[in-house]
Order: C-alpha cells, then sequence, then structure tokens
C-alpha cells in the first residue's frame, strides 16, 4: 500500500508537470495588440505619410474585419503589411473552424489624412 500511495503520488506530480508546460494557443488579441503598438507613431509632415490597411477577414460578408491608419514616416511598411497579412490569415483560420453568423458586421472603410501632424481616420460614406 505504502509504494502504491508513492507511484500515485509520482504519477500525479509528473501529470501536472506535464500539464504546466503545455503551450497555450496565440492569442489572437495579443497579435491586434502588437499591431497597435507597431502603429502607435502616428505623427506625419503631410497626408502622403499616412495609410490605411485592411486587417484581418468578416466571415460572413467578406472583407476586413478592420482598418487602421498608420503613418510611413518612422514605421517600416513592410512589417506593418507583414503583421496585417499574419492577423487576416489567423482570422480565415478561426472562421473557417466556426458556423458561419447570419450578422454582417459593417466596416467603414476610411481614408488617412495629416491633420495637426498626425495621421487621423476619416470615415468615407
Amino acid at each position: 500500500m505504502k509504494y502504491q500511495c508513492l507511484a500515485l503520488f509520482l504519477l500525479t506530480g509528473l501529470l501536472s508537470a506535464c500539464s504546466s508546460t503545455q503551450t497555450t494557443p496565440h492569442n489572437h488579441d495579443d497579435d491586434n495588440q502588437a499591431l497597435s503598438e507597431l502603429v502607435a507613431d502616428k505623427g506625419c509632415d503631410a497626408s502622403f505619410q499616412c495609410k490605411v490597411i485592411g486587417v484581418g477577414e468578416r466571415q460572413t460578408c467578406g472583407g476586413p474585419s478592420q482598418y487602421v491608419v498608420y503613418s510611413v514616416r518612422n514605421i517600416d511598411e513592410t512589417q506593418v503589411e507583414q503583421m496585417a497579412m499574419a492577423i487576416t490569415q489567423k482570422e480565415q483560420a478561426i472562421n473557417q473552424q466556426t458556423p458561419p453568423s447570419e450578422v454582417c458586421k459593417q466596416v467603414l472603410p476610411i481614408q488617412a489624412l495629416c491633420i495637426n501632424s498626425e495621421c487621423q481616420a476619416i470615415t468615407l460614406k
């Protein structure tokens, strides 16, 4: 009986050690937060430095799930594009694994303009 308890104790410890080392799937919110931090500096001298990129994919009606405004003055545009593409690919994978919703969330396109030395979103109607 003594050895059975010891074996059970060791097995329990090993199982709990295994479960605590499992990796959790990368959080989609972390990706969006990383993109927000990357494009946080929206400083500009002129509107040609302000860009808009569609990010993600709406499940039911297609198109991006959001638009992000950024300035190319102080960041690498390629890095923004790669991060946006990674988020879009993850949303596409999530959309394939979940049943489609009947609701189509409207996401209006935007334009970016340099106003008061900062890239700002202007909603197109």
